[in-house]
């Protein structure tokens, strides 16, 4: 039996990088090579230098803890978090304590945790007194119903995407002053927008990821997706879509917005739902929700499905129930967006 001491615990880099692919390979077969091309950018090392732990025993990888380091501002005050992602052991080296132990050197590499995590990892850190939330949700739209009915979805897509009926009810005559802009093109346009909206970003005291210029190169100027991200603008309110293939299926999944009105909030989600239909878009994901903060969008994506939010803190300068109650958690952070692409669907 596998004795917990006779692991070693190293950091990403160290790791021989033909044995990392063969274990990303095994562990996320979908999405491998993303991962091991993209793992700096993806895990955000720049950040703080910090790296996923890998366990090793007798030098082969049968453990993976991934992080993205992040910062956190709170009453003016930065401070250092990471996500939980990309969580795996092997089958044959599980229910022997490892997973525990990986999980606890991870909770040691900063002081705030945040996870959007399984049932299973759910229970595991309320065993290590993690907090949750409950009132997170990603939720769709299906907009060619037909595509996805089992006796018809084999008919030819061109044939379906003319007999979607929801075109013969879109009105895109009512709907002025929204553009859409491919934002591999348009970076400036969006900066400004987005600087525009932080300038009193210092004097904020609400308790939210930071959004500053270092974590928007990052996570949207450097991204691997660039070639899919596209933005719906309305003066200073814009949307972040995804827009790619999951096999014969097209699409878009809502990713990040910032609006600075309610009304701009409906017009931009009318924009996105009609330039969809008429765009033969299968499916709209909001990819993360509260149901209480948006109340004026959720009938436009009415099918729900619950998330998982959890967090810790280990300074007592902010605590873990407070934590879990950040302002602006958006289908950007963590690896939600990223988990929709796999090896073959990227631009």
């Amino acid at each position: 039996m596998l004795n917990v001491n006779e692991i070693d615990f190293v950091s990403l880099s160290e790791v021989d990088n033909e044995k990392l692919l063969e274990f990303y390979s095994i562990a996320y077969p979908n999405r491998y090579k993303i991962i091991h091309k993209n793992w700096n950018w993806l895990y955000r090392t720049s950040l703080s230098g910090l790296e996923p732990i890998v366990a090793l025993y007798k030098k082969d990888i049968i453990g993976h803890a991934g992080l993205i380091s992040t910062n956190i501002i709170n009453n003016g005050k930065i401070l250092r978090g990471i996500w939980f992602v990309d969580f795996y052991i092997l089958s044959k080296y599980r229910n022997v304590g490892l997973g525990k132990v990986l999980t606890q050197k991870w909770m040691e590499l900063e002081d705030y945790h945040l996870t959007f995590c399984n049932q299973s990892s759910l229970r595991v850190f309320k065993k290590l007194g993690w907090a949750e939330n409950n009132d997170f949700y990603k939720s769709c739209k299906l907009i060619n119903p037909l595509k996805w009915i089992p006796l018809i979805k084999s008919i030819d897509n061109k044939i379906l995407d003319k007999i979607n009926f929801f075109k013969h009810f879109n009105k895109t005559n009512i709907i002025k002053g929204v553009n859409l802009l491919k934002l591999s093109n348009n970076k400036k346009i969006l900066n400004d927008v987005i600087r525009t909206q932080n300038n009193n970003i210092k004097k904020k005291l609400d308790l939210e990821i930071l959004r500053d210029d270092n974590w928007l190169d990052w996570r949207i100027f450097q991204s691997p997706f660039i070639n899919n991200y596209y933005y719906f603008l309305v003066e200073n309110s814009f949307v972040i879509v995804s827009i790619l293939k999951d096999g014969s299926k097209k699409k878009l999944n809502i990713i990040y917005s910032k609006y600075e009105d309610e009304y701009h909030k409906v017009l931009l989600n009318k924009k996105i739902v009609n330039w969809s239909i008429e765009n033969n878009v299968d499916i709209i994901w909001l990819q993360l929700t509260n149901i209480e903060k948006n109340i004026s969008i959720n009938s436009f994506y009415p099918k729900k499905f619950s998330l998982n939010f959890a967090c810790n803190s280990n300074n007592v300068s902010l605590d873990k129930h407070i934590l879990k109650d950040l302002s602006n958690l958006d289908g950007i952070d963590s690896d939600i967006d990223v988990r929709s692409y796999n090896n073959y669907n990227t631009n």
